[in-house]
């Protein structure tokens, strides 16, 4: 079973995404916002995809993308963004491998999150 670490300031936000990805055969853990995030990914728990969103308080999704990638965690992200400007993330994220179709808008479409949660993680 896959693991996922969904990663929202917005606890309600966070629950609809779990328990949606929960329902669809994931094993998925929650972070309300990016401390929290950064101590679950500081741990030996290992995951297979990240959803993540850009702008929270005190640690944005850029500071956990890099505190990840200091950590050597290698898995994908997928970029959440309230935001109609989210490609200037992408110029500061293209080194880490990043691509347009990381990112998803919030508010959230499920089935585009499902789709795209499948497409990373290489499941038809």
């Amino acid at each position: 079973m896959k693991r996922i670490l969904v990663v929202d300031d917005e606890e309600r936000i966070a629950d609809i995404t779990t328990k949606f990805l929960t329902m669809n055969g994931f094993d998925v853990h929650k972070a309300i916002g990016g401390e929290e995030a950064i101590k679950i990914l500081s741990t030996d728990e290992q995951f297979d995809l990240m959803v993540l969103d850009m702008k929270m308080p005190r640690v944005n999704g850029l500071g956990v993308v890099q505190k990840k990638a200091e950590l050597g965690k290698k898995f994908p992200v997928l970029l959440l963004t309230g935001s109609i400007d989210a490609e200037k993330y992408l110029d500061s994220l293209k080194d880490k491998g990043f691509r347009a179709g990381d990112i998803l808008y919030k508010p959230i479409d499920l089935s585009e999150l499902l789709e795209k949660v499948k497409k990373r993680l290489h499941i038809a």
